[in-house]
């Protein structure tokens, strides 16, 4: 009997090529690998189409809060509209120095985890790679490390986003940033798709502190249609640089009125036929 071979197709040779990267690569954080190979083989699965992974910066705490409003109650509600969502896991990328001063907040950081969503690296206070030095920076991102060990409870932490998504303002400080990222184990989540939505949240405390209906019923309106028309913004984009939708990942911050407009938000992204998926399933897709 003949036997017939198959020749691979792209995803084929790409998760066999994959697969032997995670079975040869050295013995390290076994946690890490597994999840890893959990995400390729889920990306996968994953039908053609629409597909966008939220993401959030600067847990646990955000811009300005409204009268009586705590840290806690946003991101609760952020929780709570992610799950009512059925949504995957949502990373959250986290600063350690707010808890310094406002230990309480660190419940943030414990609802996020005990939902289930895991963190990643912001760095400790936010800082600015195109306003610091290199040395400064690098201790910076480094000190943030024992709090993710801490919350992250053996899980792997080492996804790292740029605060203000600025990764150099020269190529040498650029290069020499990916090199001490990659020594330390990251892997740098870039965004693909954002609207600002940090611009609301101030507005939105003053206008509870004041009580303006009118005001709240305009900042509601300019957020989702600022939105969507971003939605069109980055598609055409991506058509234009790639002929296709890429597996987009955006930007979002664990803010007050954020928190307000989620369920609402997700409701237009789910109108405009997007899936939602994991991060890493997000840039494991975007190589296929």
């Amino acid at each position: 009997m003949q036997m017939l071979h198959r020749k691979p197709k792209n995803n084929d040779s790409l998760l066999l090529t994959s697969l032997l990267v995670l079975l040869l690569a050295p013995a390290g954080n076994i946690h890490a690998q597994t999840r890893q190979l959990a995400e390729l083989q889920k990306a996968f699965r994953v039908p053609a189409g629409l597909q966008i992974a939220i993401t959030f910066d600067d847990l646990p705490a955000h811009s300005a809060l409204s009268p009586g409003e705590t840290r806690i109650e946003v991101a609760t509600k952020i929780i709570a509209a992610l799950r009512d969502a059925h949504m995957p896991p949502i990373c959250g990328f986290m600063n350690g120095l707010p808890v310094e001063p406002q230990p309480a907040d660190a419940a943030v950081l414990q609802a996020w985890r005990a939902a289930g969503f895991p963190l990643g690296n912001h760095t400790w206070s936010h800082l600015n790679l195109n306003q610091h030095s290199l040395a400064e920076f690098e201790a910076d991102s480094s000190r943030n490390e024992t709090l993710l060990r801490e919350w992250m409870k053996g899980e792997d932490w080492h996804c790292f986003r740029f605060p203000f998504l600025a990764e150099g303002d020269a190529p040498e400080k650029k290069s020499a940033i990916r090199s001490f990222l990659l020594q330390r184990g990251y892997k740098v989540a870039a965004v693909t798709m954002s609207f600002g939505d940090y611009q609301w949240n101030e507005p939105y405390a003053r206008c509870r502190a004041k009580g303006g209906n009118t005001a709240m019923a305009s900042l509601e309106s300019s957020y989702l249609e600022t939105a969507d028309a971003n939605i069109r913004y980055y598609r055409n984009l991506s058509q234009t640089l790639y002929g296709r939708d890429i597996p987009y990942v955006l930007l979002m911050h664990v803010g007050a009125f954020d928190a307000e407009m989620l369920p609402r938000l997700l409701a237009l992204y789910r109108s405009r036929s997007f899936q939602f998926v994991t991060l890493e399933v997000a840039e494991i897709r975007f190589m296929l």
